[in-house]
C-alpha cells in the first residue's frame, strides 16, 4: 500500500475516537464551567454549551473527511513556495511594510445587475445580484499567480444587494465566513431581515473569492483546506480587493455612512479592509479569527499532525508568509469607539485567544461574549441587541422617520 494511501487510511479511521474524545473532552469542560483566560467571562454549564462545542468539533471532522490527506510532495511543494513567497516578500519590503503588499483597486464602474430571489427561513427574499469582473492578479512573480489566474470562475466577482426604496440609508457591507457565499446561506447566517428590516439598513454581501458560485470544489470554500499557504495568501489579497471594489460602487451610489460586518473568515477581511480604507463608519468582527497559522494547526487532521515532520509544514513559517494579510499587521483607520467585536465563549473552532488578541490589538474596544461556540453563536440572541447598540453608536442608522419605513 503506497504512503498515501496509507495516511488516507489512517486519517479515516481516526475520525471516531477523535469524535468520542471530543465529546468526552467537551463534557469535562462544559461541566466545570472553566474559562482559561482571565479576560474570557466563565461559561455556565449547560447540556445547550456542549451540544455548540461538540458541533463546532464534528464541523471540524466533517471537513476533514471531506478534504481527505494531500500527497506528501504536494505538501512539500507547497511548503517550498510558501519560503520563496516569504523571501520574495523580506526582498520586497512587504514584511516591514505590510500595505505596500496591497494595491489600491480602480473604482469599479462596469456591473451587471440582475434581480433574483432566494429562501430565507420559510419565506422568499427578492435580492439584486451585482456581477462585475474582478481584475485581481497576483504580483508579477509572485508563487502561485498561474494557478490562481487559471481558476475559470474565481475572477467573476459576485454581490448580493438588499436596498431599500426611497430616501439614502447607511449600507452594511457583510462579509461571511468559510462555506457560506451562497444567498441563501449568507443570508441566514447575518439574520437579513433583522438586519434589513428591524434595523432599517441597506445590506450588501459579497460573494468572496473560492466561494459560492465562484468555486469550483465539492462544497464551497472547499479549496482553502488543502495545506496551501500560498493559496490563502493570494485568498486574503484577493478578497480585499474585491470588497474595496465593491465599497467604492456603493460610496458612487450615496454619500450615506457605510460599515464593515464580518463572521468568522470574514471578519479577517473586513478587519484588513479597515486598515486600508478611509471612510469605513464602523467595524465588527464576530466570532473573529486573526492568527491563520495558529487556526490551520489546532484545526488540522490527526494525520497531518501525527506526520509533521514527514509533511515538512514550518508554522513559523506560514506566519511571516501571511503577515502581508494579517490584521495584526495593521492599525485600523475606524476610529476605537467604533470598533466592535463578539466572540463565543466556548468557539472550539476559532479558540477565544483570537478574539482576545483582536481585542488588545485594536486597543479594547467594545467586546460581547456569547454564551455559545463557533458554528450558531452569529444566531445567539444576545447578538441581535449588541448589533443594534453597536450599530447605533456609530451613526448608522437610518433617518428616525425611515426606521419602521418599507423594506423592499
Amino acid at each position: 500500500m503506497s504512503d498515501l494511501k496509507t495516511l488516507q487510511l489512517q486519517h479515516l479511521l481516526s475520525i471516531p475516537a477523535q469524535l468520542i474524545w471530543g465529546v468526552v473532552a467537551e463534557s469535562w469542560s462544559a461541566l466545570r464551567g472553566h474559562s482559561s483566560h482571565a479576560d474570557v467571562p466563565k461559561h455556565d454549564p449547560s447540556l445547550r454549551l456542549l451540544a455548540e462545542a461538540v458541533l463546532d468539533r464534528t464541523f471540524t471532522l466533517f471537513t476533514h473527511v471531506l478534504t481527505g490527506v494531500p500527497a506528501l510532495e504536494e505538501a512539500r511543494q507547497a511548503n517550498r513556495e510558501a519560503a520563496t513567497a516569504r523571501d520574495l516578500y523580506a526582498s520586497r519590503g512587504w514584511l516591514e511594510d505590510p500595505a505596500r503588499y496591497h494595491r489600491t483597486p480602480p473604482p469599479l464602474e462596469r456591473v451587471l445587475l440582475t434581480e433574483d430571489s432566494t429562501w430565507e427561513g420559510p419565506r422568499r427574499r427578492a435580492y439584486r445580484q451585482l456581477t462585475f469582473e474582478s481584475g485581481f492578479e497576483p504580483h508579477v512573480g509572485e508563487p502561485g499567480r498561474e494557478g490562481w489566474l487559471a481558476h475559470e470562475t474565481n475572477g467573476h466577482a459576485h454581490a448580493y444587494l438588499l436596498e431599500h426604496k426611497g430616501a439614502p440609508r447607511p449600507w452594511l457591507l457583510c462579509a461571511h465566513g468559510f462555506g457560506m457565499g451562497a444567498p441563501w446561506v449568507t443570508f441566514s447566517g447575518f439574520r437579513a431581515s433583522y438586519l434589513h428590516e428591524e434595523l432599517g439598513l441597506n445590506l450588501v454581501f459579497p460573494c468572496l473569492p473560492l466561494h459560492g458560485v465562484r468555486g469550483s470544489g465539492r462544497f464551497s470554500g472547499r479549496e482553502l483546506l488543502a495545506p496551501n499557504y500560498m493559496r490563502l495568501v493570494l485568498w486574503f489579497a484577493h478578497a480585499v480587493w474585491d470588497v474595496r471594489r465593491t465599497l467604492s460602487w456603493v460610496r458612487a451610489r450615496s454619500d450615506a455612512p457605510i460599515g464593515l460586518y464580518g463572521i468568522s473568515l470574514g471578519s479577517y477581511v473586513a478587519a484588513l479592509v479597515a486598515s486600508l480604507e478611509d471612510g469605513i463608519r464602523c467595524v465588527i468582527a464576530g466570532l473573529p479569527l486573526v492568527d491563520f497559522a495558529n487556526v490551520a494547526r489546532d484545526n488540522q487532521p490527526w494525520v497531518l499532525s501525527r506526520y509533521a515532520e514527514r509533511f515538512g509544514t514550518d508554522w513559523e513559517l506560514i506566519r511571516q508568509l501571511t503577515h502581508p494579510v494579517s490584521p495584526l499587521a495593521f492599525s485600523p483607520r475606524v476610529p476605537r469607539e467604533r470598533r466592535f467585536i463578539y466572540a463565543g465563549i466556548s468557539d472550539r473552532v476559532v479558540r477565544p485567544e483570537h478574539a482576545l488578541t483582536l481585542w488588545r490589538h485594536w486597543e479594547r474596544p467594545e467586546i460581547h461574549w456569547v454564551q455559545g461556540g463557533h458554528v450558531l453563536s452569529a444566531r445567539k440572541s444576545s447578538v441581535g441587541p449588541f448589533l443594534k447598540r453597536s450599530l447605533r453608536q456609530a451613526g448608522m442608522r437610518p433617518h428616525p422617520a425611515l426606521e419602521a419605513g418599507d423594506a423592499s
